[in-house]
């Protein structure tokens, strides 16, 4: 006599959730950025990793410092039935950046601090902000990390500094001329 027992398993439909892992974001070479995951409303556990399908963090916020564009995988699975889903957010690093303008306010004279290393070519553009028609540009000598402006030309208001390396927009910071 062949025997057996047969079981049958009925499971109800499961809430469904989205793994979140936040949106993309901007740093420079060297800065720190925290990815946090969305929480879901039910016991889960958090994974993160990084390009290469390596697990590097299991928790809700891992902090990263990048020193080029990376995507970071998240994978949530829930603790009850281990149902699972997936989001990726990408890190962007900057290689260009202005650090500073000082002073500002300026009235003689501003400082642009910049980073411009490894770059082929770059200039500071100089747009006023009330006068779309006024700019004026400033070639970088690539081998320096500051300029000065000498801003005795210039009509009291706001402006902003550009920084185009290679062609492109990299950065800008708004200043005032008093």
């Amino acid at each position: 006599m062949d025997g057996g027992v047969h079981f049958l398993i009925n499971i109800g439909p499961r809430d469904a959730f989205e793994a979140d892992a936040g949106n993309d974001k901007d740093i420079y070479i060297g800065e720190t950025v925290t990815l946090s995951a969305e929480q879901i409303n039910e016991s889960a556990e958090y994974n993160w990793y990084d390009h290469n399908g390596n697990l590097i963090y299991t928790g809700l916020d891992l902090t990263v410092s990048p020193d080029v564009t990376e995507e970071y995988r998240l994978e949530v699975i829930t603790d009850a039935d281990g149902f699972k889903d997936y989001d990726e957010v990408r890190v962007h690093v900057g290689r260009f950046k202005l650090h500073s303008l000082t002073p500002n306010p300026a009235s003689t004279q501003v400082t642009v601090n910049y980073d411009v290393q490894g770059a082929s070519s770059a200039y500071l553009l100089v747009l006023g902000v009330n006068n779309t028609t006024s700019s004026h540009n400033y070639i970088i000598d690539l081998s320096q990390t500051q300029m000065t402006i000498d801003l005795n030309n210039y009509q009291i208001g706001a402006y902003t500094i550009a920084l185009v390396v290679d062609g492109q927009i990299v950065d800008a910071q708004g200043f005032i001329v008093q």
